[in-house]
Parts: structure tokens; C-alpha cells; sequence
């Protein structure tokens, strides 16, 4: 019994004073309203001031609402290896590098990138499958690519739609175009 006690002190005693003391300062603390109320617009305009006019958040495009938290924007999802193979009818090779861009927020464009980096090996295929049938000539004049480009676009959201998600690649870019 007597070892209980000394236990109890050892260990209680000290909790107890930091929470009186703890206690006894929050209410020792009373807020100066004085201050705010000196700081504060309302208290300097008299009560016949207009009223703030409302914003119309209907029509309001929300990439441009600045009270919107996380804005949209453009991301890029680089893919890790060059895409390669021949030209017909050429001893000629083409490579090249791509980006593909998404516009979300930055939390659900990393959740969609991630979902682009699991599914890279199944795009891979799809991707060099738009670049059959081209000529040297056709991918080296920029409507061949920008074509180029829109195709691997519209296969990408199509598989997509096809494996359950919402078509989000807004562009396909090339970070690097190469033909040897």
C-alpha cells in the first residue's frame, strides 16, 4: 500500500500540477476586443453602407474563381522510353519521345497519372500502332505530326473509356521527334 502511494505521487503529482498549470493559464487568458473590433472593416462603416454584392458562382468558370482552393492546371505525364521503329519501304528509323497532358487538380492529376504509369504497357502497343503505315515525309511536315499526335490522343481516352475511366488526356506532346 505504502509503495502504491509513493508510485501514485511519483507518477501523478507532476501530470497534475502541468495540468493545473496548464489550466490556470487558459484561464487567465481573456481576448482583447478592442483590437479586433478596431481592426475590423465593419466597425468603420455605418450601418447605411450597400450591401456586398453577391457573385454569381452559376456561370463563373471555376479555373478563374479565386476562392477555389486547388485550381486546375496543366500536368505532364512524360513516358519513361522513346517509342521506335522503321519507316516503310526505307532503311530509315523514326523515334521519338511524348507527354502526355492532363488538366486537373494537382491531387486528381497525380491519381491519373498514376493510372497512365500503370497502364503504359498496354498504351505502348496502342501508341506505335498510329505511327503504321507513315512516310518519312509524312511525319517530317507538321501536319503529319500534329495528325500523329490527335490519333494517339483519341486511341488513349478510347482505351481508356474502354477499361472504365473518363476519357482525361487533353494533349499529347513530343519532347523529342528523331528520324535516322
Amino acid at each position: 500500500m505504502k509503495q502504491l502511494a509513493i508510485n501514485g505521487a511519483l507518477y501523478g503529482l507532476p501530470a497534475a500540477i502541468v495540468l493545473g498549470v496548464f489550466f490556470a493559464g487558459h484561464s487567465s487568458i481573456a481576448p482583447q476586443k478592442d483590437i479586433i473590433e478596431q481592426r475590423s472593416p465593419q466597425a468603420e462603416t455605418p450601418a447605411e453602407a450597400e450591401p456586398p454584392q453577391e457573385l454569381e458562382t452559376a456561370e463563373a468558370d471555376p479555373a478563374q474563381d479565386p476562392s477555389m482552393i486547388m485550381k486546375p492546371s496543366y500536368h505532364y505525364y512524360p513516358y519513361p522510353a522513346n517509342f521506335m521503329g522503321n519507316l516503310p519501304d526505307s532503311n530509315q528509323l523514326f523515334s521519338f519521345e511524348l507527354a502526355v497532358s492532363i488538366f486537373e487538380t494537382a491531387l486528381n492529376a497525380s491519381t491519373l497519372m498514376k493510372t497512365l504509369e500503370e497502364r503504359e504497357p498496354q498504351l505502348r502497343p496502342i501508341i506505335l500502332e498510329q505511327t503504321q503505315g507513315l512516310d518519312g515525309d509524312t511525319l517530317l511536315s507538321r501536319e503529319g505530326r500534329n495528325q500523329l499526335r490527335e490519333n494517339i490522343k483519341t486511341q488513349i481516352n478510347n482505351h481508356l473509356v474502354k477499361w472504365g475511366f473518363e476519357p482525361f488526356v487533353t494533349s499529347v506532346e513530343f519532347t523529342s521527334f528523331l528520324i535516322t
